[in-house]
Parts: structure tokens; C-alpha cells; sequence
């Protein structure tokens, strides 16, 4: 059973630019997003906000909570961190650039860019491109990092490094989930999420 949040917190459920219902025409990155972010806590009065971000709007989170105060910050299936890619995967990439200059469509990368458009999928390869890890070391919100052992998205490396960069950071592993860890073990996650906001945010 799942703990409503709405019975503790008011919860703001935003599409960001180029998400949901929410239109784009030009691509931003993700530190225009968070400045947009930035002006919807302006105007809607929040002071120092709790911000959770799933993979995507882990990045604009960790870019908001780096320049603007946070309460707590929740990051899920996050990244942020710039890998060097392997040679099998760069071989794919350079694959990729040719067919395409060629009129060729070769299906590459997560479900999520497959499914875009063209300026969201801009937007999401400059968000892979942009290392944040100097953006977390100024973060000093106590943050909470919950992420599947079987995330094939972002793996539990990125995750270890985040912990190391985020100076009051906790970082829960949820055994058996992938990606998207709230929809999979939607009971577990609750309690971790409610005992991080409401109970001792070390004691998780």
C-alpha cells in the first residue's frame, strides 16, 4: 500500500518543456529548464522547495538545487555524470551518423528518444553531453538517490559517483527494479520516500 502524499505535502506535478503536454519549439538544456523551474517557484511563492526528479528531471533538479535553496532533494534513476562511451557503443553512434546522412533510420538509444521529436531529442542528447558533477558538489540539501539494480538506463556507477559528489547525500538501491523504480515496487519506494520527508533524513 502506498502513502498518499497529498496528505502531507502540497505536490506540484510539472510537464517540463517538451514533456507531457507541455510544447516546445526550440531546444533548451537543462540549465534553462531549471531557470523556468526557477520561475514557477517564484510565482507560485514556494519557499525552499522538496524537489524529486525522475532521470530527465534528475539533471534539471541537480542544476536547481546547485544555484537555488532546496529543503530535500530526491533524485531517481538520475544521472548527470559524462562516461566515456565503449567502443562498441561509440561504433554504434558513428554507424548511426552515417546511415542517417544517407536516409537510413537505425533505431538507437532509450524508448524515450526513439519516441521524440526532433527538438526534444536535441534536447535530450545536449542533457547526456552535459556533465553536472561540479553542479553537485555545491549542493547541501540532504538528498535522497533511489535507483534499481537493474537499471539498464543509468547504472549504478553514475550512482556511486553522485553519492560521492553530493556532500549530504543517502543512496538507496531497490533490488530487482529497473528504471523506473516508483512503478515497480510502488509500496516500497512509498515508505523510503516518507521516511526520508518526514522522519530522519539519515536514518533511511
Amino acid at each position: 500500500m502506498t502513502i498518499p502524499l497529498e496528505e502531507h505535502f502540497r505536490i506540484y506535478r510539472l510537464d517540463l518543456p517538451g514533456f507531457g503536454e507541455s510544447n516546445i519549439e526550440i531546444p533548451l538544456t537543462v540549465e534553462e529548464v531549471s531557470e523556468i523551474l526557477h520561475g514557477f517557484v517564484l510565482k507560485m511563492e514556494i519557499d525552499k522547495p522538496i524537489l524529486l526528479g525522475h532521470s530527465y528531471g534528475g539533471r534539471v533538479a541537480i542544476c536547481y538545487a546547485a544555484k537555488y535553496p532546496v529543503e530535500k532533494l530526491i533524485l531517481v534513476s538520475s544521472a548527470g555524470v559524462k562516461k566515456r562511451l565503449k567502443f562498441s557503443k561509440r561504433f554504434k553512434v558513428k554507424l548511426y551518423k552515417i546511415l542517417k546522412k544517407c536516409h537510413i533510420t537505425l533505431k538507437m538509444g532509450s524508448s524515450d528518444y526513439q519516441q521524440a521529436d526532433d527538438v526534444k531529442k536535441k534536447m535530450l542528447v545536449q542533457a547526456v553531453n552535459t556533465d553536472l558533477q561540479e553542479q553537485m558538489k555545491k549542493i547541501t540539501a540532504p538528498t535522497l538517490l533511489l535507483y534499481g539494480s537493474e537499471d539498464r538506463v543509468t547504472d549504478l556507477t553514475i550512482a556511486q559517483t553522485i553519492r560521492k559528489r553530493i556532500a549530504h547525500s543517502t543512496l538507496i538501491i531497490l533490488e530487482g527494479c529497473g528504471h523506473f523504480p516508483y512503478l515497480e515496487r510502488p509500496s516500497y519506494f512509498s515508505l523510503i520516500l516518507m521516511s526520508f520527508l518526514i522522519g530522519d533524513s539519515h536514518g533511511v
